[in-house]
Formats: C-alpha cells, structure tokens, sequence
C-alpha cells in the first residue's frame, strides 16, 4: 500500500512538475501574442514573421510537454480531480491533488486569453492584408498609367498625314 501512495504522489509530483513548466511556456506565448497585436498595428510583417516562427517553437514544446503529461494522466487521477474524490485522501495527496487541479484551471485561463488575442490578432491581420492588397492594386494601376504616357512611340512609318494640295 506504501509504494502504491509513494507511486501516486510522485506522478502527482511528476505532473504538477509538468503543468508548471507549460504554463510557463503559455505566459511566453501570451506575451508574445500581444507583440503579435502591436507589430500589425505598426504594419511590421518582418516583425510578424519573427513573431509567428518563435511562437512556433513554443507551440511544439508544449506539444512535448502535453505527450509526457498524458503519459502519466490515468484515468484514476483524471477520475478523482473530476470528482472530487480526492479530498478523501490523506492532507499530502489532497494538496497534491489540489495543486494540480489550480495549475490546470491556471492554464486553461491563459489559453483562454491566448485565444482570444489570436481572434483579435486574425481578424488586423486580414484588414492588413486587405490593406495591403489595396494598396498594390493602386501601384498597379498607378504604373499602367505611367507607362502609357510615358511610352516611347517607335513608329517606322511616317508620321506626318499627306494632306492633298
């Protein structure tokens, strides 16, 4: 009966381990949302791209980071944080339990707000793009109307009409 509580309280340990370092991960990816904002506010689509790339580091660390977590999430633990069940336990595993359980809500909050920076994020960056499509088609046209003025007529033939006399 030791080894099996000593066994729970170390994959207890383990996940609370594991959620810790993700919701590290998620405060950088917020942060890093939020430079997404004010880059396409100043129309830095270099600035952008750095922004999108790091991110993506960070989603594919998380993406780690959610495979070891559940490779150790049973189902009894998922079963008794859903519960409630393990208040029954004894005071070390409760609050165990109870931090994991924090941790988790934690977590979920900020990918909440990650979320809806994103939407805010999608719908700039389509007005950008907008924007921007906008702005080259009047460089297009701009250029047609350049270029039609300023062509260089060669002709061959004469220019002059022959008027009868």
């Amino acid at each position: 009966m030791n080894e099996e509580k000593r066994t729970l309280r170390d994959e207890l340990n383990r996940l609370i381990e594991i959620t810790t370092h993700k919701k590290q991960r998620l405060q950088v990816l917020h942060n890093m949302t939020r430079m997404q904002s004010a880059a396409i506010e100043q129309k830095d689509i270099d600035l952008l791209t750095g922004y999108i790339g790091e991110k993506q580091r960070h989603i594919d660390a998380i993406d780690e980071l959610d495979q070891k977590f559940l490779s150790i999430y049973n189902e009894e633990i998922k079963a008794e944080l859903d519960s409630g069940l393990f208040k029954d336990r004894n005071p070390e595993e409760r609050q165990l339990f109870e931090r994991l359980r924090d941790e988790i809500s934690l977590i979920q909050d900020i990918i909440k707000e990650i979320y809806d920076l994103e939407k805010e994020n999608s719908q700039k960056a389509k007005e950008l793009m907008e924007d921007l499509k906008q702005r080259i088609r009047h460089i297009k046209t701009g250029k047609k109307g350049y270029s039609a003025y300023n062509k260089a007529y060669s002709y061959s033939d004469g220019i002059y009409i022959d008027q009868k006399k």
